[in-house]
């Protein structure tokens, strides 16, 4: 009987846990630097990279980070009906993006909040926060 009474206890507390947990939505961050970006100094760009991996650390300690890449710069750019190539990476108004974030967060504007205290804002780059959802079968 005590068996059961805790089993019963513990299965309505988990549930009830759950059941209070907002659905997490995903976000698309893309993060953008100036393509002519020139650093001020060495020291500056010690400094940013070491906010960079505090700021990656905390995404993923809290569970917003669902994953993160970075490409590298040199590419290929395929353009129009004609598939014209450009043997470079894709630049526009000067920006190139740097890196790509898959986001949890549980709205748009949880998901600023969290793309405000990105270290690319400190050289001029740029975010660009977008919604989306898992298409891969799911």
């Amino acid at each position: 009987m005590k068996k059961f009474l805790l089993l019963a206890i513990l299965s309505f507390a988990g549930s009830t846990l759950f059941a209070q947990q907002k659905p997490q939505s995903q976000f698309l961050f893309m993060i953008r630097f100036k393509a002519d970006f020139k650093p001020s100094s060495n020291e500056a760009v010690k400094n940013n990279i070491k906010r960079w991996q505090d700021y990656m650390g905390n995404l993923a300690k809290s569970g917003n980070l669902a994953a993160g890449y970075r490409p590298a710069n040199e590419g290929l750019t395929i353009s129009g009906t004609e598939k014209s190539l450009k043997s470079t990476a894709y630049v526009a108004n000067n920006e190139q993006v740097s890196s790509v974030l898959i986001i949890n967060a549980a709205n748009m504007d949880t998901a600023k909040a969290i793309a405000d205290k990105c270290p690319v804002f400190e050289f001029g780059g740029s975010i660009e926060v977008r919604p989306i959802m898992n298409v891969a079968g799911q």
